[in-house]
């Protein structure tokens, strides 16, 4: 006889054999979103439900992580899972660790084109001003109803374009220093252009014509300002 049956314990059947928490467990983390797990455990309609929604959208998968490391975790057949407490702890963290790890991806992944959609959007409230380019400045004018013109030169070289009826002289006086010539006109003047450099600085343009109606205009090009 043996001790069951001593105590007036009898059983129909034999019980069902003890489902492995470590194999649960490696099947929840592999195939959780395919229910795995669920049919290992003895439980076919939660696994169906749990293949057909993939997891819970992965809520479940995670439910399931955490839920066959409970000291108190049984499968279908109300058979508690066999395992030590050890080992229960050890995949509790091991779960939690994997999680945290999968909410930091996913927060990266999330975070990098709604980073990109600010930066758009502050980007059409605030547009940054293109950069600044150079262009043709005009630095000094004169002409016959004008005085001498004072000429600022950031490059030192000048571009003067002119129109004389007549002789003209037209030289660049600076602040200090000897008088530089630019143009020199016979009796017949005439219209053009010459390039002048000099060294960047201040200079008064004088010309010095008998004709009517000239004019003689100065450029530079940098950026404006």
């Amino acid at each position: 006889m043996t001790l069951t049956e001593q105590h007036g314990l009898f059983f129909e059947g034999e019980l069902p054999p003890m489902r492995s928490l470590r194999t649960a467990w490696l099947l929840a983390l592999f195939l959780g979103i395919a229910g795995a797990d669920r049919f290992y455990l003895r439980q076919p309609v939660s696994g169906t439900l749990k293949l057909l929604t993939l997891g819970g959208l992965g809520i479940w998968w995670i439910i399931d992580l955490f839920r066959i490391t409970n000291e108190y975790a049984a499968d279908g057949a109300s058979m508690p899972l066999a395992g030590t407490n050890v080992l229960r702890r050890g995949l509790r963290v091991a779960s939690a660790v994997l999680v945290a790890a999968l909410a930091g991806v996913l927060i990266c992944v999330s975070a990098a084109p709604l980073a990109g959609t600010v930066t758009a959007i502050k980007a059409l409230l605030d547009p940054v001003p293109p950069p600044p380019t150079k262009e043709w400045v005009t630095v000094a004018e004169s002409s016959s109803t004008k005085a001498p013109a004072s000429l600022v030169t950031l490059t030192g070289r000048v571009h003067i374009e002119y129109k004389f009826t007549g002789p003209a002289v037209a030289y660049l006086q600076p602040v200090k220093g000897p008088a530089i010539a630019v143009l020199s006109l016979g009796k017949a003047g005439g219209a053009g252009a010459i390039g002048v450099t000099v060294e960047p600085g201040t200079y008064t343009l004088i010309v010095s014509a008998t004709g009517t109606a000239w004019t003689l205009t100065a450029q530079e090009f940098r950026i404006p300002g």
